[in-house]
């Protein structure tokens, strides 16, 4: 998990220089879309596809190759996936109609029971043998975030931009192999023999089978107050710097216990070793025979998450495929 030092090029100033380009290419922008969708009632969304590509060439110091959809999106092979969940269109519980952000109420029937929605994910698209084989033996996956972190509360004045890091033939990482392979065997064939519609494999941020994959992050900012007054606050903890090996010892996110269900909870107490495993992590110091007759709510309030040595007593979830209407374009 080392990142190749020979195609890092950007190396000064990096995180000036990322500051610099939310400000032009981020802030800027959403600002006039806003004052525009309030004239024009046409969303005010940005899309992060190739802007998501030049931040990524910011945060890993690895220029693009200039060939858009056509060639590697870095120098080094590495794979560049964005997630926008900013400004997207949300529905009138009322009437069905949609609903922009920046609104209330819904202007068709004037309901303010809106749903605020939060579905946007990574798309991995995997059509033939050789698309595959690409990612399973791809070096690199850069996923980028944009979201509310507080979302949950209705909170839609900040806005949160993450990376995240998945190298795929690491071990450590291998389940994104594993997820990959089985979307294209189970999913994608089936439905191309079926003469079906194919969709895309979706990989969700903060889901279950994402903190499965042991992603690591490199860097995570906060745009305050994003429409109002705008200041960028970079977490310098949370970034780590392009030439740094992604060694074992650097650990992937901790993952929310909340995200198992009843049965996994099941087979974690009953695999894991409870007095070195799972005690240093829980908040009270309760024996295995109590914890067992939890509800899984209150056992993920004792324990409320899980390590990389935890989550993997958890197998991998049989995973659905919905249908899309639209084919999916590749950015």
């Amino acid at each position: 998990m080392t990142p190749d030092i020979s195609k890092i090029a950007i190396t000064k100033n990096n995180l000036d220089l990322i500051k610099e380009f939310l400000e032009e290419i981020v802030i800027r922008p959403k600002n006039i879309l806003r004052k525009w969708a309030t004239i024009t009632k046409q969303t005010p969304a940005i899309k992060l596809g190739y802007i998501g590509q030049h931040l990524a060439s910011l945060i890993t110091g690895v220029p693009g190759t200039g060939t858009g959809a056509r060639g590697d999106d870095l120098a080094d092979g590495s794979e560049v996936k964005s997630c926008n969940k900013i400004d997207q269109a949300d529905k009138c519980k009322d009437c069905n109609g949609r609903v922009m952000r920046l609104e209330d109420q819904c202007s068709n029937c004037g309901s303010t029971n809106i749903e605020r929605k939060d579905d946007s994910k990574w798309l991995f698209t995997i059509r033939d043998e050789h698309e595959l084989n690409q990612y399973l033996n791809m070096d690199r996956i850069v996923l980028l975030l944009m979201d509310y972190p507080g979302f949950d509360d209705n909170d839609f004045s900040d806005i949160r931009i993450n990376c995240f890091e998945i190298y795929p033939k690491e071990k450590r990482m291998s389940i994104f192999g594993d997820l990959i392979r089985n979307h294209y065997e189970n999913i994608y064939l089936p439905k191309v023999a079926a003469n079906l519609k194919t969709n895309p494999m979706n990989l969700h941020p903060f889901g279950f089978q994402f903190y499965k994959c042991n992603p690591v992050q490199v860097f995570s900012c906060i745009i305050k107050n994003i429409d109002t007054d705008p200041r960028i606050f970079i977490d310098e903890d949370a970034y780590i710097r392009p030439e740094i090996p992604r060694t074992s010892l650097m650990p992937s996110l901790m993952m929310p216990s909340s995200l198992l269900k009843k049965g996994e909870w099941d087979i974690l107490l009953e695999k894991a070793d409870y007095e070195t495993e799972i005690r240093p992590l829980m908040r009270n110091n309760i024996p295995l025979e109590h914890m067992k007759r939890l509800k899984p709510a209150d056992k993920a309030f004792i324990l409320p998450t899980l390590d990389e040595r935890l989550r993997s007593y958890i197998p991998l979830r049989e995973i659905t495929s919905i249908r899309q209407r639209n084919h999916y374009q590749r950015h």
